[in-house]
């Protein structure tokens, strides 16, 4: 690998590494606007000028076209380089409106970044501002434009031309009349829409979903796993006050890299529809104490080998596993994960047809799947007691497999909505969702990642995650070791009775996951397709 020398520090960068990244992996500082690690280099901004020791003498020119070469010499922090940096930045200021105060970018704008680390110059301006027109347009179904906070970076350009390919927005005109905006007659309208906001360094593309909801420095921010489908995708749940505003894609560059799609970004837009927050007891509501007296009278009263279940197929591993362990000790094999027909929209970048998100996580686990075969069982009386885990059997595409149900003895239900399933129960009972609880999932291409808990949902102390009332439920049957304050807890119990999860933690599982050998169950993502255009280092996760 070459050595390079960055203000009199040496460092070892991979060959093809451009010096502005160079510079950003070895934490030092470097204006950029246009540049992306993940499209392709335009070099338009001019923000991250360097100097480069040449055998003609010192010479600008931009970091991100530049790559490393050996014995290269580089100056950031140079007279000439901190100039040719400010006044770039000063360029792109001079038309921009002073609206920091209502954009929604502010607070993680890098035009805002950027002025207080590279720009704070005198004001030099003698003429009046050129206003672009195009201001608060409907660019698409998600999308906001605001052409006049536009930088011209091109970052949105690009993306829609290399990821979906959908190519919806250009530029027309010319010097500082240019101006980002939809081809006539097109609107932006394609499944990975949303990303164009997160590649867009300021305020000119904005989310209809976020727009004027929250002031970002109040978000506080959760690691977790999009639940949209099986690629379990690597985002951050950013929520204020037991309120989520927005998923947003969290670097993982062995999955989705830094994007999205639209159905995964705006899934949070329904977590709270419908929600279950009361029991219900053959349909109508009624207290926790009730439900909890008549659900342990059931149990008490009934054979453990007249006992059924049937788990979502996205449910958390923790989930699965317990309710494995819990039949395991009954001696029955009256359980089975549910996995639904795979009967949603794929394609060849990261959506896949598969809603259940933890399938492969069942796989792992060696969970059987006829969930069909344990209903038949429940309807025909040989199942007295069915309980469905976070699974609306009755509202799903495959209903018609599971109307026996209704005629089972005693239907448990554990869901986080009032569904169809939990309006048909015996008992129903409220659970957390996977924003308010610790949990592990496998995604299609066997990478295991941590969906890290966001916030205790109202009635925390009451509302419990399904793994720990499986647990409960367990206790009741008198089975002891089931009782854990956190599914944490129950990972570790899985790891070390499970050999591919031998010596991990929880705790220490990777942000970006960990890579499994279990044989994959969907394709890998961006098939046929290029999206990495830049040499950066790998991202790293060991084993504990």
């Amino acid at each position: 690998m070459p050595k390079v020398v960055i203000n009199g520090s040496e460092f070892e960068v991979p060959e093809g590494t451009n010096v502005l990244e160079a510079c950003l992996t070895n934490g030092i500082k470097l204006e950029h606007f246009c540049y992306h690690r993940y499209l392709p280099v335009d070099g338009n901004c001019r923000t991250c000028m360097v100097e480069i020791e040449t055998p003609r003498g010192p010479m600008l020119t931009i970091g991100c076209n530049t790559k490393v070469a050996e014995g290269m010499v580089v100056h950031t922090t140079s007279e000439k380089a901190e100039r040719a940096q400010k006044s770039a930045l000063e360029f792109l200021l001079l038309d921009h409106p002073l609206d920091c105060p209502i954009c929604d970018k502010a607070g993680e704008c890098k035009l805002q970044d950027h002025y207080m680390d590279f720009g704070q110059y005198d004001h030099r301006r003698i003429v009046p501002r050129y206003f672009k027109e195009g201001k608060v347009q409907d660019a698409g179904d998600h999308i906001v434009l605001d052409s006049e906070r536009c930088v011209l970076c091109t970052r949105c350009i690009r993306f829609l031309d290399n990821v979906p390919g959908s190519s919806e927005l250009g530029i027309i005109r010319r010097g500082h009349e240019a101006k980002i905006t939809t081809f006539p007659g097109k609107t932006i309208s394609n499944d990975y829409s949303g990303n164009i906001t997160d590649v867009c360094p300021v305020g000119a593309l904005t989310l209809k979903e976020f727009r004027f909801k929250q002031r970002v420095w109040f978000l506080k921010k959760a690691k977790s796993v999009c639940q949209s489908c099986a690629r379990g995708c690597t985002i951050t749940v950013e929520h204020n006050r037991n309120r989520v505003y927005r998923y947003m894609p969290r670097e993982n560059k062995a999955l989705n890299r830094v994007w999205m799609c639209d159905d995964g970004r705006f899934a949070f837009t329904r977590l709270e529809d419908n929600r279950l927050k009361t029991p219900l007891l053959k349909g109508l509501e009624a207290r926790f104490d009730s439900a909890a007296s008549a659900l342990e009278e059931l149990l008490r009263t009934t054979d453990p080998s007249q006992i059924g279940a049937i788990v979502c197929g996205s449910s958390s591993l923790e989930t699965m596993f317990t309710v494995k362990k819990l039949f395991s000790q009954m001696g029955s094999s009256n359980y089975a994960v549910f996995v639904p027909t795979a009967d949603g929209k794929g394609d060849d970048i990261l959506k896949l047809p598969s809603h259940a998100s933890n399938e492969n996580g069942a796989r792992l686990l060696g969970m059987p799947t006829d969930a069909e075969g344990i209903a038949k069982k429940a309807a025909s009386g040989e199942i007295k007691v069915l309980i469905v885990v976070e699974s609306d059997l009755l509202g799903s595409s495959d209903k018609a497999k599971f109307e026996g149900i209704r005629k089972a003895a005693n239907l448990i239900v554990l869901a986080q909505k009032a569904d169809e399933t939990a309006k048909a129960a015996s008992i129903a009972l409220p659970i957390r969702n996977f924003v308010e609880t610790n949990g592990s999932y496998v995604n299609a291409t066997s990478l295991l990642q941590a969906a890290r808990q966001a916030y205790e949902p109202e009635n925390g102390d009451r509302v419990l995650p399904p793994a720990l009332l499986v647990g409960e439920m367990a206790n009741v049957l008198g089975f002891d070791g089931f009782r854990f304050q956190d599914p944490v807890f129950l990972f570790d119990w899985m790891a070390k009775e499970t050999p591919e999860l031998n010596g991990y933690r929880f705790s220490t599982i990777p942000d970006t996951g960990i890579q499994l050998s279990l044989a994959p169950i969907g394709p890998a993502p961006f098939q046929n397709m290029k999206v990495d255009f830049n040499v950066f280092p790998e991202q790293q996760g060991a084993k504990v």
